[in-house]
């Protein structure tokens, strides 16, 4: 049975006595003294509890067990070169699959610009995108399933590490022709909102904007709650009620007529775009290019 301590330097000196057939010429291939190969055949034979080589003088010859055992230590030397040298290629190359998971308005309006810059630098990355709420997203980066996550929240967390990378502004937009350009903060609480689900950033730097202004959301007239950006967008342009939204996400609606936006004084909502990652992970080298671009440092 192998013993504990049998190391690449025992085997590395045994298939070269093997090779050169003799143990000064194997010290002089690998740049050990005689004693320390001697030593490495002696300790590798004990811990083997087998007779590597048959000694004559100076004649070598390698024993039945010695021969059955050469194929594995050669086959042992080759995966161990292999590895070292894919690993090398591995810490070079900017290459593979890149998962990332967002919250949605980043994911949409933000990410797509930041991979297009990233694509043009290195070709050989591909990407994986999961649109998640910013609880989702956290989800995923505490449990491995995307080593970096862009949210427009911080969830604190000792796990994980936040670095800004952008700004957005929430907006209270509508299609309603007599709704007034301004709003008095008081009159919001007449409309009927329509709302992303309780983990969405958006909707709770919204609540938590207008507890800061002393108005509970419990007012607010929610008439429905839905799971996604574009419904939240489809409501509004068909009148169904009014809603914050990032205006990033609502620039193009809001262009082409569709929908309007509102001010609402005393309301001035902004938040910070973050990216984030686990603070005892290692970065894939793709992962970390990606890092390093968006955020200007490597940690």
């Amino acid at each position: 049975m192998w013993g504990d301590y049998m190391d690449f330097k025992q085997i590395e000196a045994f298939v070269n006595v093997a090779k050169y057939k003799s143990f000064s010429k194997a010290a002089d291939a690998i740049y050990l003294s005689q004693p320390t190969i001697s030593a490495h055949i002696a300790s590798l034979e004990q811990e083997l509890g087998i007779t590597l080589f048959d000694r004559n003088g100076k004649d070598i010859r390698l024993t039945h067990g010695g021969s059955l055992f050469l194929e594995y230590a050669i086959n042992l030397i080759n995966i161990r070169n292999t590895a070292i040298t894919n690993l090398a290629d591995y810490n070079n190359k900017i290459a593979g699959k890149l998962t990332i998971a967002s919250s949605t308005a980043p994911c949409r309006f933000i990410l797509p610009k930041l991979v297009t810059v990233f694509k043009s630098l290195y070709d050989d990355v591909t990407f994986d995108i999961k649109e998640q709420s910013t609880k989702d997203v956290v989800d995923m980066i505490i449990g491995g399933e995307s080593e970096i996550g862009i949210v427009g929240e911080i969830l604190k967390d000792s796990r994980l590490k936040y670095l800004k990378i952008s700004d957005d502004n929430l907006v209270l937009v509508s299609n309603k022709k007599n709704l007034p350009e301004e709003l008095e903060l008081e009159d919001i609480f007449n409309e009927c909102f329509i709302l992303r689900e309780k983990g969405s950033a958006t909707r709770r730097t919204f609540e938590d904007a207008l507890e800061a202004q002393g108005f509970p959301p419990s007012k607010l007239k929610i008439f429905a709650e839905v799971s996604s950006l574009e419904a939240v967008l489809q409501f509004v342009k068909n009148g169904t009620g009014v809603s914050v939204v990032s205006e990033l996400a609502c620039e193009d609606y809001i262009k082409s007529g569709l929908i309007r936006k509102h001010i609402v004084k005393g309301l001035n909502i902004s938040r910070e775009i973050f990216a984030v990652i686990h603070t005892k992970r290692t970065l894939s080298p793709a992962s970390k290019a990606f890092y390093k671009n968006i955020t200007g440092t490597d940690n």
